[in-house]
């Protein structure tokens, strides 16, 4: 059995992006300079997932294996679980990356697991044929520092700086050099990195980024409105090996995070500005509920967003973010369903309950911890997510007390949910 582990936030204060291929630590190697930690890079809509005391639990949509307990189908109202596997093998989990409906974990030894929807081989790789109901190995021995996943491809970084991706690659998502529309775990080659280690990657919806020791930055998959930084005239380039993004305001080496969403590419330098190019109604510049001319335009040249930040999370139509203040600022697509709902149209700090601990990511949802131990949802939370119906939760959220009454149960009635990973 697993002890109970005292958990320790660290403060980060990145210099470089070395850090990530060279330190190790039982948290998470996302840097947050907040003291926030997001770890749980999810494009999950209606899954509810974080890791707690080095456990993984999941709640709400488990059907396709995604609980990860040997089941294919568990009930969305059935209490919140751990991954009983990482436990009985005495793993912890330091990060965790989702796509639709596909998860991966990497433990405290440097391996990746996967498991869940994997009709594209984005859970187990090409190392196990169905839906995984178990966490299947992906990768090992291979020391990885750092996951990350699309809709339904995923990505590992490893400390020697080599870059591995598997999972659905139809319009390049994969960055393998191959046209295959699926393709099985593979490492990406470093000639497509001008022959150097790779120090950070990032994924957006359906592509993904890399920056090298030199600061060169590259980015893969669909490159749609301009997000790559270059004036595209079709709608859609696919790229199906990696290209150099050459129009950075900022040094490589001063990128702490890049990430993305549908359209758009966004970064976080070293200054803890915020930087954004491609579809203009998604990058917080303004663009309202109209989709007038200048919204549909899709913005080649990196603009400045916001500025003060720890931690950027982004998404499918949107970012959040975290101040060094541990404000939680939001922007993105405003328009229909979204309705200001989760995001506005430029940075806008937004109401919340207690103070921040620790944020969990979704797809148009998220979940905050504040240190009395409680955690809300707020966003689209579909299936039993947030256990509050299916319409959408506003801001400050919705309180998810059946979550902490489970964890209370498995670490103590005194345990304190949410203050760290």
């Amino acid at each position: 059995m697993k002890l109970i582990k005292l958990v320790v936030l660290f403060v980060f204060c990145l210099c470089s992006s070395l850090l990530f291929a060279n330190e190790r630590s039982d948290a998470v190697v996302f840097s947050i300079k907040s003291g926030l930690q997001i770890p749980t890079a999810s494009n999950s809509a209606y899954t509810g997932i974080t890791i707690e005391n080095g456990d993984l639990w999941i709640w709400g949509y488990r059907d396709l294996g995604l609980q990860g307990n040997g089941v294919y189908t568990v009930s969305s109202s059935a209490p919140p679980a751990r991954v009983k596997s990482f436990v009985e093998k005495g793993l912890s989990i330091t990060q965790v990356a989702t796509g639709i409906a596909h998860i991966i974990a990497l433990d405290d030894q440097g391996n990746v697991w996967g498991w869940g929807q994997n009709g594209y081989q984005e859970a187990a790789g090409g190392k196990y044929y169905g839906y995984p109901t178990s966490p299947a190995l992906v990768l090992d021995n291979k020391d990885v520092i750092m996951i990350n996943a699309g809709e339904y491809t995923s990505y590992a970084l490893t400390r020697s700086g080599e870059v591995y991706s598997w999972g659905y690659n139809l319009y390049g998502q994969a960055g393998q050099g191959t046209r295959r529309s699926i393709v099985g775990v593979n490492r990406i080659a470093q000639k497509y990195f001008n022959n150097r280690p790779v120090v950070l990657i990032g994924a957006a919806y359906e592509s993904g980024y890399a920056i090298n020791d030199n600061g060169e930055v590259f980015a893969w998959g669909d490159e749609e409105s301009n997000a790559f930084g270059f004036e595209n005239i079709p709608v859609h380039v696919y790229n199906f090996a990696p290209k150099q993004i050459t129009n950075l305001p900022v040094d490589g080496k001063n990128i702490m995070q890049i990430t993305g969403g549908n359209r758009f590419t966004t970064f976080v330098t070293s200054s803890a500005d915020v930087y954004s190019m491609g579809a203009a109604n998604h990058i917080g510049i303004g663009c309202d509920s109209h989709y007038d001319s200048r919204c549909e335009r899709g913005i080649k040249d990196p603009q400045l967003i916001t500025g003060n930040v720890g931690m950027l999370y982004c998404r499918y139509a949107g970012c959040i973010a975290t101040t060094k203040s541990n404000k939680i600022s939001v922007w993105g697509v405003t328009a229909g369903a979204f309705n200001h709902i989760i995001y506005e149209a430029i940075p806008t700090i937004k109401s919340h309950i207690g103070n921040l601990t620790k944020v969990d990511g979704g797809k148009e949802s998220l979940l905050y911890w504040n240190d009395e131990g409680k955690v809300f949802g707020v966003g689209f939370p579909g299936t039993n997510k947030f256990r509050s119906g299916t319409g959408a939760v506003n801001w400050p959220g919705v309180e998810l007390k059946f979550v902490t009454d489970e964890m209370k149960k498995v670490y103590g009635e005194n345990y304190i949910p949410g203050q760290g990973y």
